[in-house]
């Protein structure tokens, strides 16, 4: 009965580490933008994008995290302020809806931008390519890296 618990114990104790750690991961369908929405595009079948195009989605999609990364940053600063905030013995209210509110202006910059990569993408293609998109996008074929251009 002892050897049992201690096997239980310690099954639970993993389970408690790897179920957060797959949470924060963002695995399976529905996270993130995936392909259709031009993140990486190389998984959408029959796009056939040239080598200049995928050299400038490429170049476009660089230029773009390197400009989202300091909105990044700062809201991985203000998360952990807030966390802080909760934390504190008597919690102030106004300072937590304040720093509330800056991480809400920064994900929402950080969404403008990312719309704006987007049809920067959408646009570089070519009329028969866009139309494709559409396709996959309303068949469902935009899950990400595991299932893109399939289904």
């Amino acid at each position: 009965m002892k050897k049992l618990m201690i096997v239980l114990t310690a099954l639970l104790l993993v389970t408690a580490f790897v179920m957060p750690a797959d949470a924060y991961r963002g695995g399976g369908k529905g996270h993130g933008y995936g392909f259709c929405n031009g993140n990486d595009l190389s998984g959408v079948q029959g796009l056939n994008l040239t080598a200049e195009q995928k050299t400038k989605i490429t170049d476009m999609r660089t230029a773009h995290l390197k400009d989202i990364k300091p909105l990044q940053d700062k809201l991985h600063s203000k998360a952990g302020d807030l966390r802080l905030l909760w934390l504190e013995k008597s919690p102030d209210e106004a300072k937590i809806r304040a720093t509330e509110k800056e991480v809400r202006v920064l994900r929402d910059q950080i969404q403008d931008k990312g719309t704006d990569y987007r049809w920067a993408v959408y646009k570089s293609l070519t009329p028969e390519q866009q139309e494709l998109l559409k396709q996959n996008r309303a068949t469902g074929r935009c899950f990400g890296p595991r299932g893109a251009g399939k289904g």
